[in-house]
């Protein structure tokens, strides 16, 4: 396991830990509590401390906000 802020594995969005790198707000957004680096469908993500991802934004041509949602069971229908 790789620890946050280096490069986790994860070419298929295998992921661990997300919990410890993001935080769900209130409001369903999520916030990065911990730099970390993820390989995603588009290639490396370097995701910064306290970088706050809502539904309908694109970050690096993902969704993020749904795919944290995805994860963690709490995708919506839009």
């Amino acid at each position: 396991m790789a620890a946050w802020g280096e490069k986790v594995p994860g070419g298929d969005w295998e992921v661990e830990n997300l919990g410890k790198a993001f935080q769900r707000n209130a409001d369903g957004s999520w916030t990065c509590v911990r730099a970390t680096t993820l390989d995603g469908p588009n290639g490396r993500m370097q995701v910064s401390e306290g970088t706050t991802y809502r539904r309908g934004v694109l970050f690096m041509g993902v969704e993020l906000a749904k795919w944290l949602d995805e994860q963690f069971g709490l995708d919506r229908k839009r």
